[in-house]
């Protein structure tokens, strides 16, 4: 029921702003409003048009959505750096995490394998080691900064 009362008010609402209003007073000297005079009374026009919206009103609709575009294409710049940024931080934590790892194995004194191009184990030895822990120290310095 209220439903029904609401949507009747909000469907009359269009036709009352596009009516024309009469401002008069009647017999007992109270002021009103209506769509329709009285016969006889001294009654004014009443002009009901919307003020202008409020805000900046300089400018052309193209000129807003010129800057609108500029402001977006702007906002998913800066979003797609962003994202780059991270995608790089995530990727030198990692080289730095294996880089870590490595060193780590070769500093442990553990026996290394590698595998030769016929595919068959060969240990490091000491001067291979040296080698590996050296160039596994330069890659720590430079992915974990």
């Amino acid at each position: 029921m209220l439903v029904r009362i609401a949507a009747a008010v909000l469907l009359s609402v269009p036709l009352a702003c596009a009516a024309q209003v009469y401002q008069y007073k009647d017999a007992q000297g109270r002021t009103v409003f209506s769509d329709t005079p009285p016969p006889g009374a001294n009654a004014t026009k009443k002009n009901i048009n919307p003020p202008p919206p409020s805000g900046d009103s300089s400018g052309s609709v193209q000129e807003k959505l010129q800057e609108f575009q500029k402001r977006r294409d702007e906002r998913l710049e800066s979003e797609a750096k962003q994202v780059k940024e991270k995608a790089e931080r995530e990727k030198m934590e990692e080289n730095c995490t294996r880089a870590r790892s490595k060193l780590a194995a070769l500093q442990s004194g553990q026996r290394i394998v590698r595998f030769n191009t016929q595919g068959e184990r060969e240990f490091l030895d000491d001067a291979g080691r040296a080698k590996e822990m050296e160039e596994a120290q330069k890659s720590v310095s430079e992915w974990c900064k």
